[in-house]
């Protein structure tokens, strides 16, 4: 959940709560097919092998950022802050549906400011414009996080691609300027 009551659907951004969704998905599969029940845990222990393993991976590249304050776009990567101890210090919109009224924009360039925020953080799919105006006389830089992978191609690499870029955009973001 968010800190507005709404349950937050982005659970598949942290790799351990993934582990769990492949245990269900495994279980289900599997009453359904019993004939294959010992080929899908076959596959279920491989997966969560490579997810265990992505799960240490990040928290290792994404260690020297952890502390680095940020604010996202909208609030869609709590599981994958929380998965990571990322500091991100809040976010443009709740719903990315709705852009933030003027209010919000002021809130946020403050908070930008009080909390020396080092980058606030746009979609693909959103205006870049909104950001610009929010950084407009802080030092903080402007980045892009995709938490759907909108470009990627399907495969069996697709996930583990989808998280490792998100580590690598934050990264980027949050790096000290030159």
């Amino acid at each position: 959940m968010n800190k507005h009551g709404e349950k937050n659907p982005h659970l598949w951004l942290d790799p351990l709560l993934a582990i769990r969704i492949v245990d269900l998905a495994t279980a289900a599969i599997s009453e359904i097919d019993p004939a294959h029940r010992t080929r899908y845990a076959d596959n279920s222990t491989q997966l969560k092998m490579r997810l265990t393993k992505l799960h240490a991976e990040l928290q290792t590249k994404l260690a020297p950022v952890r502390d680095i304050p940020y604010i996202v776009f909208h609030d869609a990567y709590q599981y994958f802050e929380t998965a990571f101890g990322l500091h991100a210090v809040g976010s443009l919109t709740i719903d990315p549906e709705r852009k933030p009224g003027a209010r919000r924009i002021l809130e946020i360039r403050q908070k930008i400011k009080q909390l020396n925020a080092r980058c606030v953080f746009s979609e693909p799919q959103f205006e870049p414009r909104l950001v610009a105006t929010v950084i407009e006389g802080s030092n903080a830089k402007t980045g892009i996080l995709d938490p759907l992978g909108a470009d990627l191609p399907n495969g069996p690499n697709s996930y583990f691609i989808l998280l490792n870029r998100l580590a690598e955009n934050l990264i980027e973001g949050l790096r000290q300027s030159p």
